[in-house]
């Protein structure tokens, strides 16, 4: 990978990090007080959806960054990351089976949205993010020390 690259990947995931965190806060109350608030619901949803989309935009980077293609859909960029070894099985099938659809029904079907569910899947989300955060992390240094070790 080159430097601009890793920087730019970098740049990305501190961004995702910061959407985590500002998201934490609105999850921090019961469900109850969740539901009678509509303007959190709104902010709980946009979050999660950019939140989602940006591990997508990140896994499009790490894979061009080792001279794959940019995937087709956001399914495969989870199963072609997974597939080298970057993050592990249970973010692989948490973001495949659960978080793009979830993303596809805040963008497609808000109108329709189950405001219990969406509450309880971005409270998941929190702690699966957190995780890919740190599978991501742990690449990049794992990837910087070994291009350092080769100069």
């Amino acid at each position: 990978m080159n430097k601009r690259t890793g920087q730019l990947i970098q740049r990305k995931l501190n961004r995702l990090q910061s959407y985590v965190d500002e998201l934490s806060p609105y999850l921090d109350s019961l469900v109850e007080t969740y539901l009678a608030t509509p303007g959190q619901r709104r902010i709980v949803e946009r979050l999660a959806q950019v939140i989602i989309e940006s591990s997508i935009d990140i896994n499009s980077l790490l894979l061009s960054s080792v001279g794959q293609s940019v995937p087709d859909t956001a399914r495969e960029s989870f199963s072609r990351v997974h597939h080298l070894g970057i993050i592990d099985d249970y973010l692989l099938t948490r973001f495949r089976r659960t978080y793009i659809g979830f993303r596809n029904r805040i963008v497609h079907d808000y109108d329709m949205l189950d405001n219990q569910i969406v509450y309880h899947t971005a409270r998941r989300l929190l702690e699966d993010a957190r995780r890919y955060v740190a599978a991501i992390t742990r690449y990049l240094a794992a990837t910087e020390a070994e291009a350092e070790g080769k100069d």
